[in-house]
């Protein structure tokens, strides 16, 4: 078939006649019909002008001075560019032609000299009509050629994909699954998912992750799921699943809607971490034991002098800004080196441990802060308090001291452990430091021993 534009306007029909005067004849009139006309005089120019202009039909006058009608028409049919042109061929009855042998060898149709014009541009209508059609259904015929060729290349791009998928996925070192987005039914793991989980795959597809127990936790679930709704993606979402055995472990989650076969499923890896949250939990633990080291004094389990530094500036920083007061009480146990002396050092340490807890548990408020300040001082901070308030504080500090009525056979202030107390308040301001309450605080404890000690002394800061 040639490559002449479907429904090309206007259509060109090729008069090969050998007498000018009947070409002069025809020609006007064909114009006059809307077709455009070319002329060839003999049969090799009908040959060259057919192939090089592919008109849309040729009217083929039999007698022709080199060729006759006959070779004309084999030669236009053995040539692929024109073979499918329309022929009609024009004879008179004293040429001898044969109108069943003209049939034969390609001709559309045959018209007797004379003819009739309607006649003839009937019959020139009725080929072109065929002809147009002809090229619609091979110019259809092409496209669906095509089509299907294109098909083809991408239905082969998709066998080589899914082959390559299908390769990657059986060998991904990784867990991965395939689930239906609809209600979660496996459709298809791989074998690394097998390990980790101690299930065959005849135990998990056809199944969904809650028909297995896989999530320990159903809010991790459903709020994975709420994250796939809104981006169709989720990266390293951290989960607890639970294994065919029982056993619990973490994994890490990246997950992804993906179109398979019309449907929407869920394509997930997942990374076993367990292993690793054991070292960062471990590791976390070391650390908080590290920060307690590092913030409790050992022997009596309270804070220790660096801890009540630091404590003291954060709270004198944040008080100063809420214009609130803040109380501090310094105590001091009475003559403990006589009682170290007296009954030994083990002794000492467990009169110091004893002393702690009963101050602590005086203590009422979570943001209360008892201290060891140093040998047998404590200190403690208590935000927010002030002055009646400490006071009353520290006396009930020093009457729990009694009541543990652990003897001290050696002090001049009682017959049993005792403590001197010096609180001391003010309401913190910018340009002072929180070193002027513990000055402060500690006059009030040399006070309280000058009065003969276990008592308590207050003193207000007015800055």
């Amino acid at each position: 078939m040639n490559s002449h534009p479907v429904n090309a306007s206007p259509e060109q029909i090729l008069i090969v006649e050998p007498k000018a005067d009947a070409i002069d004849l025809l020609a006007p009139l064909l114009n006059q019909y809307g077709f455009q006309v070319q002329q060839a005089f003999t049969g090799q120019m009908a040959l060259v002008l057919a192939q090089t202009e592919l008109p849309d039909a040729i009217l083929l006058d039999f007698e022709m001075p080199d060729l006759n009608g006959y070779r004309i028409c084999e030669r236009l049919k053995a040539n692929p560019q024109t073979r499918d042109i329309p022929i009609l061929l024009i004879g008179s009855k004293q040429s001898g032609w044969d109108k069943v042998k003209a049939f034969k060898i390609g001709c559309a149709d045959c018209i007797t000299k004379p003819f009739e014009v309607e006649e003839m541009l009937a019959r020139i209508q009725n080929q072109l009509k065929a002809y147009s059609s002809l090229k619609l259904l091979f110019a259809q015929n092409q496209m669906l050629v095509a089509e299907i060729r294109k098909r083809q290349e991408v239905e082969q791009a998709l066998r080589l994909s899914e082959e390559k998928f299908s390769k990657a996925f059986r060998c991904c070192p990784n867990p991965m699954t395939i689930t239906r987005l609809s209600d979660g039914t496996h459709i298809e793991i791989n074998e690394t998912f097998c390990e980790l989980t101690g299930y065959i795959p005849e135990e998990v597809v056809g199944r969904s992750a809650q028909e297995l127990s896989l999530w320990v936790k159903g809010q991790d679930r459903d709020r994975l799921f709420k994250l796939l709704e809104q981006s169709g993606v989720v990266r390293n979402y951290e989960f607890a699943f639970r294994t065919k055995y029982g056993a619990e472990r973490m994994a890490l989650l990246s997950a992804e809607i993906i179109n398979l076969r019309g449907e929407n499923c869920l394509l997930a890896l997942s990374h076993d971490i367990t292993e690793r949250v054991k070292a960062e939990e471990a590791l976390q633990q070391a650390n908080q034991k590290l920060q307690r080291l590092a913030t409790v004094d050992s022997l009596t389990q309270v804070a220790n002098r660096l801890h009540f530094d630091q404590s003291l500036r954060d709270e004198w920083c944040r008080l100063t800004k809420e214009g609130l007061p803040i109380a501090l009480i310094l105590c001091d146990v009475d003559y403990f080196k006589f009682y170290n002396d007296t009954y030994g050092h083990q002794a000492g340490d467990a009169c110091l441990q004893k002393v702690a807890r009963t101050i602590c548990r005086a203590l009422k408020a979570p943001n209360h802060l008892a201290a060891r300040y140093g040998g047998e001082e404590f200190a403690i901070i208590l935000p927010a308090i002030a002055g009646d308030e400490a006071f009353q504080i520290a006396e009930t500090i020093r009457l729990e001291i009694e009541r543990l009525q652990i003897p001290h056979g050696k002090s001049l202030a009682s017959e049993f452990v005792t403590l001197s107390l010096g609180v001391a308040s003010t309401v913190p301001k910018d340009g002072f430091s929180p070193e002027v309450l513990i000055g402060v605080a500690d006059l009030a404890l040399y006070e309280a021993k000058n009065q003969g000690r276990n008592c308590a002394i207050a003193e207000t800061y007015l800055n």
